[in-house]
């Protein structure tokens, strides 16, 4: 088995023109694509098929959702870029637990033939309350590497907050997903930061006593994502903190 389980802590950090910090500890999974949907066809409570307390729901992704998602995100890349991932491909992301499925954003991890190297990430990217996904394709070829980190600059194109400008440039880091994992996503202004959310984590073998777990540890994951963002938000509000309406722009994946 590829798929894994990821657990550790969620930090962001604001640093203009309020500042402000909260972290949260949370769990995520790592899924080989090629290995869905017979993934959980061991494990009580988990599915990839039909309902459970805790399923894949493959609609809630990019692309047709009567086409396999290792499918959709291979065309997708290929019209982007040109060429098609042909290794595995791995999704960092929250299923739907309860009945209830938010993912502020989900990884693509695409790797080579060699299956060794990472060539694409994808980041797919769910606002709220608008209810909009959109992705961004981030090209290894083209990124600064150090000491084993991926490291992208490019321009901000979809409104995620509206407590933060669209004028702004992202410095996103990257770690392969490995014994450990970090993600670091920094929003910077006329090159100085004015925000970063990180996400660092240790990988977990899949099993019936580790999925147990983080049900019974994390029972309301993705209700707690939800609450935690209007929690956050309404602080911002409280403080005064620049309101940026959202632009209207139609984009998705």
């Amino acid at each position: 088995m590829n798929s894994a389980l990821y657990e550790g802590n969620v930090t962001h950090i604001r640093y203009s023109p309020i500042k402000k910090r909260f972290d949260y500890s949370l769990f995520m999974l790592l899924l080989d694509l090629e290995e869905l949907p017979d993934l959980f066809e061991s494990f009580w409570f988990w599915s990839a098929r039909k309902w459970n307390i805790a399923y894949f729901r493959r609609s809630d992704h990019m692309g047709n959702p009567n086409e396999s998602l290792s499918e959709s995100v291979r065309n997708w890349v290929l019209k982007k870029t040109g060429k098609r991932p042909d290794g595995r491909i791995f999704l960092m992301t929250h299923l739907c637990y309860f009945g209830y499925r938010f993912n502020p954003v989900s990884f693509y991890y695409c790797f080579d033939s060699s299956e060794r190297n990472v060539e694409t990430i994808i980041a797919e990217i769910n606002n709220t309350p608008w209810g909009e996904q959109f992705c961004y394709l981030l090209d290894c070829s083209k990124s600064f590497e150090n000491k084993g980190i991926r490291c992208f600059s490019f321009k901000k194109e979809f409104h995620i907050s509206p407590f933060m400008d669209m004028d702004c440039d992202y410095e996103w880091e990257f770690s392969e997903p490995k014994e450990n994992l970090k993600i670091c996503m920094n929003n910077l202004k006329k090159g100085e930061k004015i925000f970063e959310a990180n996400l660092i984590m240790e990988k977990k073998p899949i099993s019936s006593k580790s999925l147990t777990r983080a049900l019974l540890k994390y029972p309301l994951i993705t209700w707690k994502i939800k609450a935690a963002i209007y929690f956050q938000a309404f602080k911002l509000w409280y403080e005064n903190c620049p309101f940026y309406p959202h632009p209207k722009n139609k984009i998705s994946c």
